[in-house]
């Protein structure tokens, strides 16, 4: 009888030895890491132009007419309560050869704004302060890693696709609620995201901004839950209502206009690429091959 207890018993412990020599690695990998999200934060070019301009009125923004959805601003890693760690290694330079295999889909997707500033100053600044620090993680340990990831997840995690769904569209009449925003991003991803607007102070209007989705050091999405920000339910600093998601940005001498139907093509993309695609790759070429017809 006791041979018969002790052997599920014993079978059982060694279950528990094998997982746990698979999970020790992981387990060690983040007890070892400063930080324990990374944010990947999202930005509309059209308020991120306007917040621009705001501080240097003579500024100019490099709007590019195949910049068709919402950009990368960066991966943070952060340690819950604070911000950073930033610049982890001020001896890890950035190189531009690293990425220049994927710099055509960076200037898309992850490009510089500020049409005063050099092509590469954003992709400069982000892997110097940021970067370095996430590459700590085995996973994104290389300049090519690291903005790979960013392009993934920017065509994974798609913000226009998702509020267009909902029909939250860019719109310089409509306004929305925090609410709605936030309903529309957790329902499609499952987590809390941060949303963050900025205030126009010569409209008087509270502009969409950016969209912030959490990662743990496995990579999986997780609640922002704990960064810093207001502190509120909804995390991010955007009011409960009167939330405009601008369309419309006057720039270097002429109206730069976001039509309704580009928001609805590319949507259409979004979800012919979910259905097709593994890889970003694959997801930017559709995204071409469907958009093709609309020129901004």
């Amino acid at each position: 009888m006791t041979n018969f207890h002790m052997a599920p018993v014993a079978g059982d412990m060694r279950v528990l030895l094998i997982v746990a020599v698979f999970l020790a690695p992981v387990r060690a990998a983040s007890e070892k890491l400063p930080w324990d999200v990374l944010i990947f934060s999202q930005q509309w070019p059209i308020t991120s132009c306007i917040s621009h301009k705001q501080h240097d009125p003579g500024a100019s923004c490099n709007l590019f007419p195949n910049m068709t959805t919402w950009t990368v601003h960066g991966i943070w890693p952060t340690k819950l309560g604070t911000r950073g760690p930033n610049f982890c290694n001020s001896s890890w330079h950035f190189q531009e050869k690293e990425i220049i295999d994927i710099e055509d889909y960076l200037i898309k997707y992850w490009g510089n704004i500020y049409a005063e500033d050099p092509r590469t100053s954003l992709w400069n600044h982000e892997w110097l302060k940021h970067g370095t620090c996430a590459a700590l993680l085995p996973q994104l340990d290389s300049e090519r890693k690291y903005f790979g990831k960013g392009l993934e997840w920017v065509m994974q995690y798609d913000i226009l696709a998702v509020l267009t769904k909902s029909n939250i569209l860019p719109s310089d009449v409509m306004t929305y609620d925090v609410k709605s925003i936030f309903q529309a991003v957790n329902n499609a991803f499952g987590v809390d995201p941060a949303i963050d607007c900025i205030y126009d102070k010569k409209t008087r209007e509270h502009i969409l901004s950016q969209i912030k989705l959490c990662f743990n050091p496995a990579l999986k999405l997780v609640d922002c839950d704990g960064i810093v920000g207001l502190h509120t339910q909804i995390l991010g600093n955007c009011p409960i209502e009167g939330i405009t998601y601008a369309n419309t940005v006057r720039n270097a001498g002429k109206t730069y206009k976001y039509p309704k139907e580009l928001a609805v093509a590319h949507t259409r993309a979004w979800e012919a690429a979910k259905s097709r695609c593994s890889s970003w790759v694959c997801r930017a070429l559709v995204y071409i091959y469907i958009l093709t017809w609309i020129t901004l």
